[in-house]
């Protein structure tokens, strides 16, 4: 199976907060429209309770990276830890003990 690519255009907005509309909301993640060549995906890991997305809603969002297998890229809302982090910070991440 061919990897997706993206444009070098998409590939410099990396790292900056974009903005799309909501087009699904599911237990596993919310399905974004960035207006882009591919969807964004908020993963349910930062997703909290109180949130509330709903289909066609305006969201903001950290464009954190490109998935080339699962051709999407991959949001992080303001305010939420990359999920390396959370592991890390759990002592699950890279420097955790050997168990």
């Amino acid at each position: 199976m061919k990897e997706a690519k993206i444009s070098a255009q998409e590939m410099a907005l990396i790292g900056t907060l974009v903005g799309g509309e909501v087009e699904a909301v599911f237990r596993w993640g919310v399905i974004v429209d960035l207006g882009m060549s591919r969807v964004g995906l908020i993963d349910a890991l930062y997703i909290d309770d109180d949130d509330n997305y709903q289909v066609g809603g305006r969201v903001s969002a950290y464009l954190d990276s490109f998935d080339s297998k699962k051709n999407e890229f991959i949001l992080r809302p303001p305010g939420q830890v990359p999920v390396a982090e959370r592991l890390k910070n759990l002592g699950l991440g890279e420097s955790s003990p050997d168990w």
